[in-house]
């Protein structure tokens, strides 16, 4: 899950010189050098950085257009993650992009996944690690043959496994369950991100 990824100083420095220079022309911006991209008022760096994999054979940026809701998951697959039959609710309060929950509540367990297209950052923007005294449970590994971060700060009950599909693209596939629950949440987690993953693949015939 979760999973599972958000300066004022040169601009103040700008508005003073244009006070300063009165009506004389504004200062113009250098161009963004070839490793940022620039946007409106944000200049951000183009992944993978911060120590984050290339991904050698991603699939197309077509594959996260779509809702999680109507296509990270099957409804067998929903089944064997929650031990239910669930139709998936859209999160909206999500920033990273679209989002999606299936909730089994009987046992409190939820499963949510994340296109992560906001920013398209991929899986960069869970980089650099956590620091292990912050609390953070942090791991590399793979998924679907596609490379994957694990974090948490609670694996007794929160797990968020993140994915990288290509260098600006990724989902999260987060399980929430109860504290105490004597399953491993992270490897339950990373069983969830798998069939997302396949789901995915098989969209874009891969």
């Amino acid at each position: 899950m979760t999973r599972l990824a958000r300066a004022a100083g040169p601009s103040t420095l700008l508005v003073l010189a244009t006070v300063v220079a009165g009506c004389g022309p504004a200062p113009v911006s250098p161009p963004p050098s070839p490793t940022t991209t620039r946007t409106i008022g944000l200049t951000t760096r183009v992944p993978p950085y911060a120590g984050a994999p290339a991904v050698r054979d991603p699939l197309p940026g077509t594959v996260l257009s779509g809702h999680p809701c109507a296509t990270a998951l099957t409804p067998v697959q929903v089944k064997q993650i929650l031990g239910i039959e669930a139709s998936g609710s859209p999160d909206r309060n999500e920033p990273a992009g679209p989002t999606c929950l299936w909730e089994n509540p009987a046992t409190a367990r939820t499963v949510r996944v994340v296109y992560a297209t906001t920013h398209r950052q991929g899986l960069s923007a869970v980089y650099p690690s956590r620091s292990p005294e912050e609390g953070w449970v942090w791991r590399e590994g793979t998924v679907g043959g596609f490379p994957s971060v694990v974090t948490t700060r609670d694996p007794q009950w929160y797990c968020t496994v993140t994915v990288g599909l290509a260098d600006d693209a990724a989902v999260g596939v987060s399980l929430l369950g109860r504290v105490g629950d004597t399953r491993d949440v992270c490897a339950a987690t990373g069983q969830a991100a798998e069939l997302v993953v396949a789901t995915l693949r098989k969209q874009v015939g891969r």
